[in-house]
């Protein structure tokens, strides 16, 4: 009852948003079905317990995947003439090229390892809204408007994204992110009753650096705030935009701030976190950090930034000692995400856990991130929840749960998301292409297998502890039957 009169109230507390054009009513009418399985899954959501895990903020999009071809130069390519060409190729209008992009990618994945995941987005009276929206509705996740649009606003479409390959393991993407003006939905400045009402009963808010190509930052703290009556954590995963926040305009700046402000966990690879903390990034130290004087297994007092990479090298520790000194940052966790040498998480208080990969084929990276920040939003609710009942056990006298039992937690935790990621990246392409469940619990069973097998020498390099794979498969089992119970995961 409390919960759901803090719900009632937040959506109250905020001003309407502009009433519905009539663009919205028609796309509304046009997309019935679509529209029709989204509420029966938002429905079934509210009636299990009216909580739901995790809501992501914007960057709804449709990834368009095109031919093999020449890349051109990211002059020609990021233009508003090149984006007009692909969007009126057939290949755009080829479904069978469709795959959904952006935070789905993070959704699909939440949902499959047992997370009640909802999302706030934008997308547009288009064949590719209609889309995305029946796409998450089969992947369990309900869809929220985020806002009305004015019909001046930049985005009124869906986000189309489109990926261009050259065949030979090459890459490049364009969107109307790339070219602006932004935000895209520069009008918007507060969210609609039905996304307020789904942020104002999570227990967590997933926001990625692109919402800020979408939305002002006013309008991000206004959808922000609802969720922090209700105690969500927020986790922030800036991505690739990390470095237009510290070398753009004001605007961006004071996104960078807004979010920082909020956020309970950073998420990021090694060079996003040091351009987040003002630290001139490293290339290619990403991958590999964790063999520059914090390598796998290390322990906090034992880390030293400067080993083995010279003066300008780039670690996991220090750059998250620098993050949490970052003036206005309120994070609680730093997560560094080192590629195929694992994970590192850091605490304020100075916890630190380093988690290594399992050994696989890569296919395709694309969506790691996306799928792994899923494990590392379950692990740290559970913790949250833990600590609660710690707290509340102890009448308000222990706020804190013993050192052995946090560094337990968080290392199931990041042995979830590394084998998350690790799945994913067994598939080409992200969107319903991310890690499910079978393959994450084939992936823990085997490394468990593996490392008894071991010496202790290579259990030392590999990273992963078999209690820790133990603990982590436990952990998606009890998610996953918690889901069929129609319980919270956390």
């Amino acid at each position: 009852r409390a919960q759901a009169v803090r719900a009632r109230m937040a959506t109250l507390a905020i001003a309407r948003a502009a009433p519905v054009a009539p663009a919205r009513r028609s796309r509304r009418r046009a997309r019935g079905v679509v529209r029709t399985l989204t509420r029966a899954a938002a429905r079934e959501t509210e009636s299990s317990a009216g909580a739901i895990d995790v809501v992501a903020l914007g960057n709804m999009c449709v990834d368009v995947l095109l031919s093999p071809a020449p890349i051109p130069s990211p002059d020609a390519l990021k233009t508003d003439a090149s984006l007009a060409s692909l969007d009126a190729s057939a290949e755009a209008k080829d479904d069978a090229r469709w795959e959904v992009g952006g935070n789905c990618n993070f959704l699909i994945a939440a949902s499959r390892l047992g997370l009640r995941a909802e999302c706030a987005g934008h997308v547009g009276d288009d064949a590719h809204g209609a889309f995305l929206v029946e796409t998450l509705a089969a992947e369990g996740v309900p869809f929220r408007d985020l806002c009305a649009i004015a019909s001046e606003d930049a985005q009124t479409e869906t986000l189309k994204c489109f990926v261009l390959t050259d065949g030979a393991g090459g890459h490049a993407f364009c969107s109307r992110y790339d070219l602006g003006p932004w935000p895209l939905l520069s009008r918007v400045d507060v969210v609609d009753e039905g996304a307020a009402s789904a942020l104002a009963r999570c227990s967590a808010v997933f926001v990625n650096g692109f919402v800020f190509d979408e939305l002002s930052p006013a309008a991000v703290r206004s959808a922000i705030s609802l969720a922090k009556l209700n105690a969500a954590g927020v986790f922030f995963d800036p991505g690739p935009r990390a470095f237009t926040f510290v070398s753009g305009d004001a605007g961006r700046k004071e996104a960078l701030d807004t979010i920082l402000a909020a956020t309970d966990v950073i998420l990021a690879t090694l060079e996003e976190a040091a351009a987040l903390a003002g630290i001139e990034a490293v290339a290619g130290a990403g991958h590999g950090a964790t063999e520059t004087g914090t390598a796998v297994g290390a322990s906090f007092a034992e880390s030293d930034p400067t080993s083995g990479g010279g003066d300008d090298a780039l670690d996991p520790l220090s750059v998250a000692r620098a993050l949490f000194s970052r003036p206005g940052c309120a994070a609680d966790w730093v997560v560094i995400k080192c590629g195929p040498d694992g994970a590192a998480a850091f605490t304020r208080r100075g916890d630190a856990v380093y988690v290594g990969a399992p050994e696989i084929d890569v296919v395709d990276t694309v969506g790691c991130g996306d799928s792994a920040a899923a494990a590392v939003v379950l692990g740290y609710l559970k913790i949250q929840k833990k600590k609660k009942k710690l707290f509340e056990a102890s009448s308000g006298k222990i706020a804190y749960l013993p050192n052995a039992v946090l560094a337990g937690m968080m290392e199931e935790t990041l042995t979830l998301a590394t084998a998350v990621g690790s799945a994913t990246a067994t598939r080409p392409g992200a969107g319903r292409n991310v890690a499910d469940a079978e393959t994450t619990r084939a992936l823990l069973t085997a490394a468990a297998a593996k490392i008894e097998t071991m010496s202790e020498e290579e259990r030392a390099r590999s990273g992963i502890s078999a209690g820790g794979a133990k603990r982590a498969l436990d952990v998606l089992e009890e998610s996953l039957r918690a889901k069929d119970r129609g319980q919270s995961a956390v």
